[in-house]
């Protein structure tokens, strides 16, 4: 090993546990507190890493994240001044990482926020502009009204962008005032008698979100203004953000020399539900104000965007999948192949998200430039309450396409908003962040 890895690996090592764990951050950090999705990466477990390899590569660097969810890493990555990319197949990822990677003064979101709310209080209307399956089980009359007269009024500001920061909001609103439990990422009702007596107010609401929100977001502005890195009124570096399904490809001509990223535990209908979270404030967020190259009915279900993600529906036999990956980890052949008849169907879906997974990480590897960094945070899950070990999975998986582990690190789960208590949840209490350079 050279000298200068050993040196990169020592740095990376005397990262504490206490930054790793994510106990010195704040919410209002990096924009993160515009709205509370699920399995969020936590910036200040990230920024030293960021610090610490973009000092190794030195020069003009540019990280992807191909999963970029709330798209943390990626404002991360901004405050240094990297060219970025990312995309996700979710469209509420999409929205959210739009708005947050726009440079926005306080000044236009202040004055844009005072005549959306004297919209909404001289807006007399009773008519519910939403219409779904089941909407009266997910939302009060109440709310359907509040929402409605807080969706007319963002409609009615022609800037795009401004529409964006106050869908986002507006998302927020949905998840603390809708009929669904906030204890859990799955559609799950509270009961009836808990809605009966809960009181909600979605105009209130909106109007505090907004205000944090725009503090929360013009503050991480300022930041990029002050580092030099806002010109003309926009990022100065090169940004694209994304809708695209990463197992099938990578949105973007450009390559880049360092990714991070973090892919789910595992398939989206039984780990972080992210579609299922998604599902209501995406019945209010018109399309065309997210991205209109959006090729599938994401609202179908309350299913459609996990069944879509990693792990999920597929036209592959189980046969060929198998033989694919069971070539590739060992770990995961061994895993499958203890269980048998209903435990061994379960078992299974574990190999679905895997194929997809090293389908996704061949899409990654040809964008990525020799001598670049990959860093991956992922973590393990029980299965038939057996451990599946993500982990040394991945690593086989890039051991396979020639790349071995660089260095590893072990986080808590501390403050990233993970799972409550289920059948896997035990396992996620800590995370492994491994390491990769590609040599060649």
């Amino acid at each position: 090993m050279k000298q200068s890895d050993i040196k990169i690996i020592k740095s990376l090592g005397s990262i504490g546990s206490e930054t790793l764990n994510g106990k010195n951050y704040s919410r209002d950090d990096f924009a993160r507190s515009i709205i509370n999705y699920p399995a969020m990466m936590v910036p200040s477990v990230q920024e030293p890493i960021i610090q610490r390899l973009s000092q190794a590569l030195k020069g003009d660097i540019g990280l992807i994240d191909p999963f970029m969810g709330a798209s943390n890493t990626l404002v991360t990555g901004m405050k240094y001044g990297l060219n970025i990319f990312g995309q996700d197949i979710n469209p509420l990822s999409l929205l959210i990482s739009q708005v947050k990677t726009h440079y926005y003064s306080a000044e236009e979101l202040e004055n844009a926020e005072e005549r959306i709310l004297n919209v909404i209080k001289g807006d007399r209307s009773k008519k519910t502009e939403v219409k779904f399956p089941n909407i009266d089980k997910w939302f009060t009359k109440e709310a359907q009204t509040d929402l409605s007269k807080i969706y007319r009024a963002i409609l009615k500001e022609k800037e795009v962008n401004i529409r964006k920061f106050f869908w986002t909001t507006l998302a927020e609103v949905i998840r603390l005032n809708s009929n669904d439990r906030t204890s859990t990422f799955k559609l799950h009702m509270r009961p009836l008698e808990e809605i009966r007596k809960r009181k909600i107010a979605c105009i209130k609401s909106f109007e505090t979100i907004s205000k944090r929100s725009i503090k929360s977001l013009t503050t991480f502005c300022e930041v990029l203004k002050q580092n030099g890195f806002i010109k003309n009124g926009k990022y100065s570096k090169s940004l694209e953000i994304a809708w695209a399904d990463t197992k099938k490809e990578i949105k973007t001509k450009r390559t880049f020399n360092l990714l991070i990223t973090s892919p789910p535990y595992g398939d989206n209908q039984s780990t972080v539900t992210y579609g299922q979270f998604s599902y209501l404030p995406l019945q209010w967020i018109p399309l065309e104000d997210i991205d209109e190259s959006i090729t599938f009915d994401y609202l179908r279900s309350t299913l459609a965007i996990d069944t879509e993600s990693l792990g999920g529906t597929t036209n592959k036999s189980q046969k060929e999948m198998d033989e694919i990956v069971y070539n590739k980890s060992k770990t995961l052949k061994k895993f499958i192949n203890q269980f048998e008849g209903v435990e061994r169907r379960r078992a299974d879906k574990i190999t679905r998200f895997i194929y997809d997974l090293d389908s996704s990480i061949n899409n990654m590897l040809p964008k990525l430039s020799k001598d670049s960094y990959m860093v991956w945070t992922i973590g393990n899950r029980n299965v038939n309450k057996k451990e599946v070990k993500n982990d040394i999975i991945l690593s086989e998986l890039m051991d396979s396409n020639g790349i071995s582990l660089f260095t590893d690190l072990e986080r808590d789960i501390l403050s990233k908003r993970m799972p409550g208590k289920n059948n896997i949840s035990n396992t996620m209490s800590k995370e492994k962040i491994l390491i990769f350079k590609k040599s060649s």
